[in-house]
């Protein structure tokens, strides 16, 4: 094979895309911050009045009603939404997200991680985007990505791990299926890794609380690229060292001769 023929294959195979989910993800999961949103949510529920609310009187009721709302929609506002609660949707997202900078602080070992990684950066996440704004401006890194986009960008009609979520920000990203293979998402969520891996990303697990919650084991996550223990971080660079390969490094090569 020439080199052109070579390059412009490596070339069309670069990575293009890394999709980054947020919580338990750019930070790790055990810092208490998860507790602390499962906490507003049946603060939320309890303390709200009108409608359906008034059928919760304490948080112990409050989770009885949470939980299969949130298995049957993957995700609480949209789900109490969709159930019928009427409530101010900003409201909640300022009530159950609040509290991020009593667990989450600045990350440099994330910063010096995300900067020496090519490619666009964007974070996919079923949060709320003004909570995810707040929560990389508490870790150092928002100028890090190109795009934040979560439930206001979803419209509350969709989400992770549902495939109509992958395929609107993959069009809003420009991204066409044949470029799939280009895109690396990295996520704590089994289910939600899944479907990247369906679609022909290329994935890296990040192993926290929620597999277990999930009800997967370990010995599943063969499925994906790699693995990664707690938060992303430069141990990566030794088990996907073609993440670092650029499209510039490579068409370089054309000058070398045939």
């Amino acid at each position: 094979m020439s080199s052109t023929n070579r390059t412009s294959t490596t070339i069309n195979s670069a990575i293009n895309v890394l999709l980054f989910d947020l919580d338990g993800t750019l930070y790790d999961l055990s810092c208490g911050y998860e507790n602390e949103i499962h906490s507003n949510i049946f603060k939320f529920m309890a303390e709200s009045t009108g409608g359906k609310f008034d059928e919760i009187a304490t948080v112990e009721d409050a989770e009885l009603v949470w939980q299969p709302i949130f298995e049957k929609y993957n995700l609480t506002k949209r789900g109490l939404l969709g159930e019928g609660y009427v409530f101010d949707s900003h409201a909640y997202d300022k009530f159950v997200r609040r509290g991020a900078s009593k667990y989450i602080s600045q990350d440099h070992q994330l910063r010096v991680f995300l900067e020496s990684l090519p490619g666009r950066k964007v974070i996919f996440t079923n949060a709320p985007e003004s909570s995810a704004n707040e929560i990389l401006g508490l870790l150092g890194v928002v100028d890090q990505f190109e795009a934040v986009l979560g439930t206001e960008f979803m419209q509350n009609k969709v989400c992770k791990p549902e495939r109509k979520a992958f395929e609107m920000v993959l069009t809003h990203l420009g991204i066409e299926p044949c470029d799939y293979h280009r895109v690396v998402y990295f996520e704590d969520s089994f289910k939600n890794l899944l479907v990247g891996a369906d679609l022909g990303f290329k994935t890296v697990f990040i192993k926290s609380a929620t597999l277990i919650n999930e009800g997967r084991t370990e010995e599943e996550l063969s499925r994906f690229d790699s693995v990664l223990e707690r938060k992303v971080g430069m141990s990566l660079r030794k088990k996907m060292p073609n993440l670092w390969e650029t499209q510039l490094d490579d068409a370089e090569d054309q000058n070398l001769p045939n």
